[in-house]
């Protein structure tokens, strides 16, 4: 039996920010992470950008991470 959990969203040092699905052409596409400084310096972040094959890999990919994490979304 499958139970659904509601979890608040918590936001903490180094946890991720936001994320972005990027096309790049023949190249395939990617996903971009911003993750937040482990230190809490608000000048201080990290920059993931993950390498996709293809535009619906890179989507499904974006969907999970913002899925786990609760990442709020502007689109």
């Amino acid at each position: 039996m499958h139970t659904e959990q509601i979890r608040e969203r918590v936001t903490m040092k180094g946890c991720p920010s936001y994320i972005e699905v990027r096309d790049n052409g023949r190249c395939g596409a990617s996903v971009v992470v911003w993750i937040s400084s482990p230190t809490g310096d608000s000048s201080d972040s990290y920059i993931y950008d993950m390498p996709c094959m293809n535009m619906t890999q890179a989507r499904t990919i974006a969907r999970q991470w913002i899925g786990v994490w609760g990442i709020p979304q502007n689109d």
